[in-house]
């Protein structure tokens, strides 16, 4: 990934930290030739200028319980996509929301526990929205990038 914007340093700091939000600034000077306190005042201005938005971390969903992968193309009313949006982002299984070009859809993700989970979420969470025209489930059954 390059960013025009960014000196090399910086984007590689971005590569590595992407690789590994928990890399310790110690060592993401050592494999720059940098001290630790440039590299943190190099990640603080990143996050200042809004580069980095936060950390996080991958967690194996699977084995916290949740063997359900899907993926969802919610077709939505026009007028109710903000609503419907926020409405399914708020649902704690939710990985992502997004707004799509083309028809009024959401395209979602989710993590669910099983089949029962998966059924109940499609009738009980977004089918009783109000504008939800269509759903269309898929499951994900490989991950080569999560």
């Amino acid at each position: 990934m390059v960013l025009p914007h960014l000196d090399d340093i910086d984007q590689r700091i971005v590569e590595l930290l992407l690789n590994n939000g928990r890399l310790p600034y110690a060592k993401i000077g050592e494999s720059l030739n940098l001290s630790r306190v440039a590299i943190q005042k190099r990640v603080e201005s990143l996050v200042e200028d809004g580069i980095i938005e936060h950390f996080t971390i991958r967690v194996n969903v699977a084995k916290m319980g949740k063997s359900i992968s899907a993926s969802f193309e919610v077709v939505v009313e026009p007028r109710f996509v903000e609503q419907v949006g926020h409405q399914l982002a708020e649902e704690p299984g939710v990985i992502s929301v997004y707004q799509m070009t083309g028809p009024s859809t959401l395209h979602m993700h989710a993590q669910l526990k099983d089949e029962d989970e998966l059924e109940k979420f499609l009738y009980d969470k977004i089918y009783t929205l109000q504008g939800v025209i269509s759903v269309d489930t898929r499951l994900v059954i490989k991950s080569f990038k999560p």
